[in-house]
């Protein structure tokens, strides 16, 4: 007759040891999930920002294009340069009815976003109010203005989190 003998070997199931370094293990590999996908959403987002400040920097680029060469005849050298920005886009004669006189921007809410747009008139020639860039290219005179569009959003209220600029020129 045989006897059956319960030792050590013969238990069945886990160690309290073995439970807490398989729930580590998981805790672990959990967490890492988690980082990347909070990393991927992240850059999900502030690529959707970069391509919605992209469209309106072309729209507006096209809108200074539209308007032609003139439209800025008027603007003064306070208004222009790279340390400020124009009080309202397009024209000078035909000001754009959502441009913030005072804050030199437009606001534009797009997708439950709100985005700041501002322009700049860069120079560094004149005559008169004319402001222009001014070349000279194998004994010819060229001329352009050179419009830089800056696209911004983030903290409006302080500095801006994050911004685009996109430049243009027009030739007369």
């Amino acid at each position: 007759m045989r006897t059956k003998t319960v030792g050590r070997n013969s238990r069945r199931g886990f160690t309290l040891v073995e439970v807490g370094v398989s729930i580590f293990i998981i805790t672990v590999v959990a967490l890492a999930g988690f980082a990347y996908y909070a990393s991927a959403r992240v850059s999900e987002i502030n690529e959707w920002h970069d391509q919605n400040a992209l469209f309106m920097c072309e729209r507006e680029v096209e809108s200074w294009h539209s308007n032609g060469y003139t439209a800025l005849t008027g603007f003064g050298s306070a208004d222009c340069g790279s340390a400020v920005y124009l009080p309202y886009g397009y024209r000078f004669a035909n000001p754009d009815g959502a441009w913030n006189v005072a804050g030199r921007y437009k606001d534009v809410t797009l997708n439950g976003f709100t985005y700041r747009i501002r322009a700049q008139n860069l120079y560094n020639a004149n005559t008169g109010n004319d402001y222009y860039v001014q070349a000279n290219w194998s004994g010819i005179d060229y001329y352009y203005r050179q419009i830089n569009v800056v696209v911004q959003w983030g903290n409006l209220s302080g500095t801006p989190t994050y911004q685009m600029n996109q430049e243009t020129r027009m030739a007369r």
